[in-house]
């Protein structure tokens, strides 16, 4: 499975867009304008997609598509 790839199809479903429409380094907040009740939503569908839970310290600090990336391959190797 490529996680980066699955991630940003989640996020892409989550905002009603195409990956292709997206980038790593897009802002979560400033350029998809995601709200934090809407971050925490996506954390939500990735949480039950990867069948993992985030520790709310790990996702304080998350800005980017790239940084969801990291948290959950980071997540899946535990």
């Amino acid at each position: 499975m490529n996680t980066e790839l699955e991630v940003m199809k989640v996020v892409a479903e989550h905002l009603g867009l195409s990956v292709e429409d997206l980038e790593r380094q897009a802002y979560l907040r400033d350029d998809l304008n995601l709200s934090p009740i809407e971050i925490n939503d996506l954390l939500a569908k990735l949480s039950q997609k990867f069948q993992i839970s985030f520790n709310p310290d790990e996702v304080e600090g998350l800005q980017k598509i790239e940084d969801l990336i990291v948290v959950v391959e980071d997540n899946l190797l535990d």
